[in-house]
């Protein structure tokens, strides 16, 4: 059995003379994803989560489907933690507007490392001067490693945030997640994980992480443009405030009182992106199906099934 021709399957490779190798930017979006975005607007489009009509409904099943797509595909706990976004830069300041600005204080220590894309740096640097937080900087090697006098040096007591990279991407390396998470715990510090470039090339089980945030685009996943994830534990989001306020993050308004809607909508303000949700959905499935095929070419299948999204 031979490997299929994947670039079969991608329009813009298999019409044009074209050698595409900024896959870190932006990946190139396969047949079934542009399809599937064609398709919601062709038999779904509606407002999600708004119209009380037969197509609305679909809509939003639609949307919410797609939610727990991503819930299966990272290993969340609910679908109450994954929250739909622009991309992993809103996803980022997200977090650091509704925790960093309301739960950092004068004298706490975010942690960034040397090698975070701005997304993942600047917001926290604005935290700490709107707060009286310090960031600190975790160094790397001139190969992107990260040894761990390194980490030792860079975390203290005061430490209460550390948002990091899981691959760079600058230097592709990847980070040691896992320590950096211990490491937190000790000092009860949160963990943001930037995960734009390791989403859409391994595995990513947020459980098995143990990080209390999540961030990644879909652009770089195969998705259309316009959509991104935000994983959030569910008892750090339940006590944020929203980071935008208006449309379907309200579940009612008086002239003196305002109840936001539950988790995630909450955090989902205004019209929802759903067809980019939907075609989200579908390049996951492509994703999961390449390593299938790969996996049975290896011979090396997974002990549990890849195919429920």
């Amino acid at each position: 059995m031979q490997m299929k021709n994947f670039k079969e399957d991608f329009p813009l490779l298999r019409e044009n003379p074209v050698v595409y190798l900024d896959s870190a930017a932006t990946a190139q979006r396969p047949e079934s994803v542009i399809n599937s975005e064609m398709e919601f607007y062709k038999k779904c489009n509606a407002n999600p989560l708004r119209g009380l009509y037969d197509l609305g409904f679909k809509a939003t099943e639609c949307y919410e489907q797609s939610r727990e797509t991503v819930r299966k595909f990272i290993n969340a706990r609910s679908e109450r933690e994954i929250i739909f976004t622009r991309n992993a830069t809103e996803s980022l300041n997200l977090v650091a507007y509704s925790y960093g600005m309301n739960f950092l204080k004068k004298g706490d220590e975010i942690l960034v490392t040397v090698m975070e894309h701005h997304s993942n740096q600047l917001p926290w640097r604005v935290v700490a001067e709107k707060t009286g937080a310090a960031v600190k900087y975790i160094e790397c090697n001139p190969d992107g490693t990260i040894t761990e006098e390194q980490l030792k040096q860079a975390f203290s007591e005061r430490t209460r945030l550390v948002a990091v990279t899981h691959i760079s991407n600058v230097l592709g390396c990847k980070t040691p997640i896992k320590r950096i998470t211990e490491l937190a715990k000790e000092c009860g510090a949160v963990v943001v994980l930037d995960a734009s470039q390791s989403v859409p090339h391994i595995p990513v089980d947020v459980q098995s992480l143990d990080v209390d945030f999540l961030a990644f685009s879909g652009h770089k996943l195969m998705s259309p443009f316009g959509i991104g994830v935000l994983y959030g534990r569910e008892s750090l989001l339940e006590k944020m405030p929203p980071f935008l306020t208006g449309g379907e993050m309200i579940d009612s308004v008086t002239r003196d009182k305002v109840i936001y809607s539950d988790l995630p909508h909450k955090f989902e303000a205004g019209t929802v992106n759903a067809a980019g949700a939907w075609g989200l959905k579908s390049a996951i499935i492509f994703k999961i199906l390449v390593l299938i095929q790969s996996a049975v070419l290896k011979k090396n299948l997974p002990k549990e099934p890849l195919t429920d999204l």
